[in-house]
């Protein structure tokens, strides 16, 4: 790759703004606007995206490849104007927009987001950030020259149990961790698909053009638009895609990773040429960094878990109260902290109920410092603060250049051994230089992009 900007390099750019930081022509912008009204664009209006429709003051446009899913005429929209394809919604509309909400198929996530930070746009954007590793690096870096605020929609990391764990873990309370586990109940999606279906008309009011996007493009099928694609490696990112960024956001944030040395894929079900594995789990290698200690990060899915820990296997707390002589197992997702003085479970994939474990060494620990700022205002809120410049542009979060576009790279590393496919297979990396260093791995950090569509430059 190309881009090689680190984070302790983006770091170093953010301290050395941060005592101009209002000086910017991007943030005297959105200061200006928020005397008034924060001006919002929407790309995709169905499914997720429909979340984030009452977002900021009023809606100038929007923006969904399904004419069937445009929202309904209301007191903040009944101006707005629809389009099937952003960019032209983008480039009509860029001096009556100050921010734009990008929720569609992961493969257009890159391309909507882009054009609109090159424009001074505030965004936010679903998750996976974006759809290859490249992508994500490009987004962090134009966010950080443009200074725009920016937050991906992993709410969970807005949340209180994700920072609860954050401070346990580097407060030491188990120790050094050694090993990290992380399942999930996706997909729910169909995956392992070894056959693409046969072509068929393109329904009415869907504009297939422009949900094929940057992506090579194929005849419709079934199996796509509007829920299904999440397992298509042209369109999606899989599991890991879909919830890594939630399940996985404890852990990124806890450990501060940076780039691993090596992924390796320890198991799968399911191999195709065109999907996502049925099943399967691979492994982040990750060396140490200043006081922490090296460590190593599996992930899960598709029903496969690690076992359970035999500080569990008796434990009243976790007994089913309903059905006592059922065998204790671990929850549908969750996340599994291993230390030198002991393990930390958080379920769900929110972060919400980190505990430590056995329940005895819950009820004996004393909680340390809360020193992680909490948010009160709600993620969405969290990222309308910076766009009013209420905020410093990089106050949120889940923000692309600090945080979101390192995160979905690691991910989507992870994304890339399954997509190698072979059980055993080791993609090396080079830690400090954050690049891939395995020739067969190379091919997939990036994409090639339908004319038209490019926007990486």
């Amino acid at each position: 790759m190309s881009r090689r900007v680190t984070r302790r390099r983006f770091m170093h750019g953010l301290a050395t703004v941060s005592g101009a930081m209002f000086v910017g022509p991007y943030i005297l912008r959105a200061a200006e606007v928020g005397k008034d009204k924060l001006r919002m664009a929407n790309v995709g209006t169905g499914g997720r995206a429909g979340a984030h429709m009452g977002v900021g003051d009023i809606t100038v446009a929007y923006c969904d490849v399904d004419k069937k899913r445009w929202p309904k005429k209301s007191a903040r929209n009944e101006a707005a104007q629809g389009y099937t394809d952003y960019r032209q919604m983008l480039e009509k509309h860029e001096k009556e927009i100050d921010a734009v909400t990008v929720g569609t198929p992961d493969h257009n996530h890159f391309p909507a987001s882009m054009l609109a930070i090159k424009m001074g746009k505030h965004v936010y954007c679903e998750k996976p950030l974006t759809w290859s590793v490249a992508e994500a690096r490009a987004l962090a870096e134009a966010t950080a020259a443009k200074k725009v605020a920016t937050q991906m929609g992993n709410q969970g990391h807005s949340n209180e149990g994700n920072r609860l764990t954050v401070e346990w873990i580097r407060a030491g309370a188990i120790g050094d961790v050694k090993e990290i586990h992380t399942w999930t109940n996706r997909p729910v999606w169909p995956q392992g698909i070894a056959q693409r279906p046969a072509s068929k008309p393109v329904p009415e009011g869907l504009d297939w053009e422009c949900w094929i996007g940057p992506a090579p493009y194929r005849d419709y099928h079934d199996g796509l638009h509007d829920f299904k694609w999440r397992g298509w490696f042209d369109f999606g990112c899989g599991a890991v895609g879909d919830m890594g960024c939630h399940t996985w956001d404890c852990v990124f944030w806890a450990m501060d990773p940076d780039y691993p040395s090596m992924v390796e894929l320890m198991k799968i079900e399911g191999r195709n040429k065109e999907t996502f594995p049925t099943k399967c789990y691979f492994k982040w290698t990750f060396p140490a960094k200043g006081t922490r200690a090296a460590f190593d990060a599996f992930w899960y899915e598709g029903g496969m878990k690690p076992a359970v820990p035999e500080e569990m296997v008796n434990d009243p707390y976790y007994k089913d109260k309903k059905n006592p002589n059922k065998p204790i197992g671990l929850p549908g997702s969750g996340t599994l902290f291993i230390g030198t003085k002991g393990k930390l479970l958080v379920q769900g994939d929110y972060g919400d109920s980190p505990r430590l474990i056995p329940e005895p060494a819950m009820q004996a620990f004393k909680r340390p410092e809360k020193t992680i700022p909490r948010v009160t205002e709600g993620h969405h809120g969290n990222w309308i603060l910076a766009c009013r410049g209420e905020k410093p542009w990089n106050y949120p979060g889940s923000n692309f250049a600090t945080y979101a576009g390192p995160l979905t790279e690691v991910m989507l590393l992870g994304a890339i051994s399954q997509r190698i496919g072979e059980e055993g297979f080791k993609i090396e990396c080079d830690p400090v230089a954050r690049t891939v260093k395995t020739k067969e791995a190379l091919q997939y950090v990036t994409r090639e992009y339908r004319k038209g569509w490019n926007f990486m430059a």
